[in-house]
């Protein structure tokens, strides 16, 4: 029976078959503008990184992330959660933006950030670097890094207070022209204190002063995976209102000469954070209305087919097969013709026990937590090496025993099974092997908060590999701090 092998590699975020560079794609068409404003949340097992997509330039249809100019994650929206790369481990990321026919952006700047052990993790007066930014006569915008403390940020301006603000940025009109603002960040729920993170100061430009009160009432009248719509009351003091703009944190994303807009160029499963501002004749805005946080819907409406599908044979028993995926997938199905013979959850499969010179028609489709599949991969046709018939059975009692913690940050992870005369064992982490055994037993060290699926084939003489074992999941674990 053909089975399969899912890779999940050593830091439980490398993607087979994604080793492109930007820039490397053979695309013609406008280049679209670099992603902006990466950031990432750090924890002990991972880092949630997300990003702005700046308007304008052709429209972006994926991203991808690079690390150490390798392609770790490609996704369909400004965000992507990087598990399970290992306790302490230190990563810098950035990100490209990626046009509908291919053609991929410069870099963005370079976010690093090193995962960290609970009990370890930086006090509550770590700073949350803070700019301002677009400054006016009547307003400004700032922002900010959360950082790994609290990620609750109370903003004052000139001690006026904002209140607690999600995101990263934010846009503060209704200021006084040619006057001095400091900006101060503080943080919350870290005691009575609440230590001030972030600070920064700046003088408005000269100009003519918006008295007109703030819009009010904004609320979400439909939405779609790219796009929300929006709809508010006009002040409360009935004053004349020559405009409004309409803020996405501290971004203006529309204008409407209306009560109502459609803010576009958006990706699914976004959160956004608007805010109405009321424009007079030279432009000057009035105070903002209150923040209100929607997000646009969670599954794409078109997701793209796998693609880039290559397979080769690598014995008379086993093909290996790469895909990349232009979007975000929990796991992956192969299908040869119309049969199911993998379900794996990254872009790299080993399919073992095949019959010698038998030929293989592979698809995959990629599946969507909650959401549609994608549509299935052009097919690809691979034949087995010539060779001799016979397979060994599959390892029998492969198991994991108790890991134990080596130091701080690494796990020795014992694995076992059972042995037969004149066969020997190939361990896989994913499609990766580890190596090759003789015998019934091997511990692995491994970095703690790193993922592992483990399978091993029994090889006989000739060097044909069985079918799998069934998977060992571990996630390793580490020393937790006091």
């Amino acid at each position: 029976m053909r089975r399969f092998l899912v890779r999940a590699a050593a830091l439980g975020v490398l993607l087979a078959g994604l080793t492109g560079v930007p820039g490397a794609a053979a695309a013609t068409g406008p280049v679209p503008l670099a992603p902006a404003d990466l950031t990432g949340s750090v924890a002990n097992t991972g880092i949630s990184l997300s990003w702005r997509q700046p308007a304008g330039g052709p429209a972006v249809a994926s991203f991808r992330v690079y690390e150490g100019g390798v392609a770790v994650r490609r996704t369909a929206t400004t965000s992507a959660p990087m598990q399970y790369i290992g306790v302490n481990t230190t990563h810098t990321y950035t990100v490209t933006a990626v046009s509908a026919t291919g053609v991929e952006s410069a870099q963005s700047a370079p976010f690093t950030g090193t995962t960290w052990t609970p009990g370890m993790a930086p006090q509550c007066t770590e700073p949350a670097p803070t700019t301002v930014f677009d400054v006016t006569s009547s307003a400004l915008s700032v922002r900010w890094t959360v950082g790994r403390s609290s990620p609750l940020l109370a903003l004052s301006v000139n001690g006026r207070d904002h209140g607690i603000v999600s995101g990263t940025s934010l846009r503060v009109g209704g200021l006084t022209p040619d006057t001095s603002y400091a900006v101060a960040l503080r943080r919350v729920g870290c005691g009575s204190q609440e230590p001030t993170v972030g600070y920064a100061t700046t003088r408005t430009l000269p100009g003519t002063t918006n008295t007109t009160a703030a819009p009010r009432d904004l609320v979400v009248t439909g939405r779609s995976d790219r796009s929300i719509a929006l709809a508010w009351s006009g002040p409360t003091d009935g004053s004349y209102v020559h405009q409004y703009a309409i803020y996405d944190g501290a971004y203006r994303v529309a204008t409407s000469w209306t009560r109502s807009a459609t803010v576009t160029g958006l990706f699914h499963g976004t959160g956004h954070r608007f805010t109405v501002a009321a424009l007079n004749v030279a432009g000057n805005e009035s105070e903002h209305s209150p923040v209100l946080s929607p997000s646009t819907e969670p599954c794409p409406a078109q997701p793209p087919a796998p693609a880039r599908v290559s397979a080769s044979a690598v014995t008379a028993s086993t093909v290996r097969l790469d895909w990349t995926l232009e979007s975000t997938a929990t796991s992956y199905t192969v299908l040869d013709g119309n049969t199911v013979v993998a379900t794996v959850t990254e872009p790299a499969a080993v399919l073992t026990g095949l019959a010698s010179a038998s030929t293989h028609q592979l698809r995959v489709v990629g599946l969507l937590t909650g959401c549609t599949d994608t549509p299935a991969s052009a097919p690809v046709t691979v034949t087995t090496l010539p060779g001799a018939a016979d397979r060994p059975a599959a390892p029998a009692g492969f198991q994991a025993g108790r890991a134990t913690i080596a130091d701080g940050y690494y796990a020795d992870i014992p694995l076992s099974w059972s042995t037969s005369a004149g066969l020997t064992y190939r361990l896989y982490d994913g499609a990766t092997v580890v190596g090759t055994y003789p015998a019934g037993a091997v511990t692995l060290r491994t970095r703690g908060a790193e993922r592992h699926v483990y399978r091993l084939t029994a090889v006989n003489a000739n060097g044909d590999e069985s079918a799998p074992s069934g998977p060992v999941e571990v996630i390793t674990p580490f020393l937790v701090a006091p």
